[in-house]
């Protein structure tokens, strides 16, 4: 598989990329893994993210041939995934821009993500969580275990009370750098993603729910009656005494506040006047390699 790869991609005029994130599998046991741990099945709506050159593409399509969706950024990917499967329908757009409200209510992702994209394309799903069904992805083993840790653990992150409040999270079988060309310098792992009908916890107001959730754990050392402060709460906002008021200690630091705790938080600071100051980005942490098929 992996001279076909690099037949594949010399025939296509393409060389693999760290900017979009462009490892490809030449292990079939990869592929396996995934529809193993995934179980596609014929009678649901199937999309895949990042075609690439059709490895999981060729087992998905098998599966449930009209009912495949596959949106793959590269403009050559597009063209040879047409070719090689007429059946399917293929969008040749970037994957953390698609609205996948377009596709049909309870559809099932599966994808090998780019690291590089990884958030942002997690991020987009969890949006529109209540019109799918799940999501079946590869990703850094890193990112996975980010996305299941509890509270109170060093991985515990923005990511991690995002994707719980909308999602349960399944880990599954890890992947040797080895199993990509270009090979990439640490493990990925398969996970999936069975999104929830409505939040686990209700909250008033999602996006404000993570631009709170990601000013707590800007600074993870930080306590929450600092680093909450950059939301631009003013400084007539006695922090500490409204955390205290909601049973929250301010001295706390974000790591070890539960799902149920970050709701409480934000939609007791969604009523407080603030002003316009922008939300610090949050720490990206580098990421090595990417994955495609």
């Amino acid at each position: 598989m992996a001279e076909r790869v690099k037949d594949a991609l010399q025939r296509l005029d393409i060389r693999p990329t760290r900017t979009r994130g462009q490892n490809f599998v030449i292990q079939p046991a990869v592929i396996d893994a995934i529809i193993s741990f995934g179980a596609p099945a014929s009678d649901e709506d199937l999309i895949e993210i990042g075609g690439g050159l059709g490895a999981l593409t060729e087992r998905l399509v098998a599966i449930a041939p009209r009912s495949l969706t596959v949106i793959e950024i590269e403009p050559q990917f597009c063209a040879e995934l047409k070719r090689r499967f007429p059946a399917i329908s293929v969008e040749c757009a970037d994957a953390r821009e698609v609205d996948y409200r377009n596709f049909k209510k309870g559809s099932v992702v599966f994808g090998n993500l780019p690291y590089s994209f990884s958030t942002e394309i997690l991020f987009r799903l969890v949006d529109v969580a209540p019109h799918l069904s799940r999501a079946v992805l590869l990703l850094q083993r890193e990112f996975v275990d980010r996305l299941a840790s509890p509270p109170g653990s060093r991985e515990y992150g923005t990511i991690s009370v995002m994707a719980q409040l909308i999602a349960d999270v399944r880990k599954g079988p890890i992947i040797s750098g080895r199993s990509f060309h270009p090979p990439t310098e640490v493990e990925s792992r398969v996970v999936e993603l069975r999104f929830l009908a409505a939040p686990r916890v209700p909250v008033a107001d999602r996006l404000w729910l993570r631009r709170v959730v990601k000013a707590a754990f800007h600074q993870r050392r930080k306590k929450l009656s600092n680093s909450l402060r950059s939301l631009g709460l003013g400084e007539e906002n006695n922090l500490s005494q409204i955390l205290s008021g909601i049973g929250i200690d301010p001295g706390r630091r974000a790591e070890t506040l539960s799902l149920d705790e970050f709701v409480k938080m934000a939609d007791t600071l969604r009523a407080l006047p603030r002003s316009e100051e922008p939300t610090p980005a949050t720490h990206t942490r580098r990421r090595k390699g990417g994955t495609r098929t």
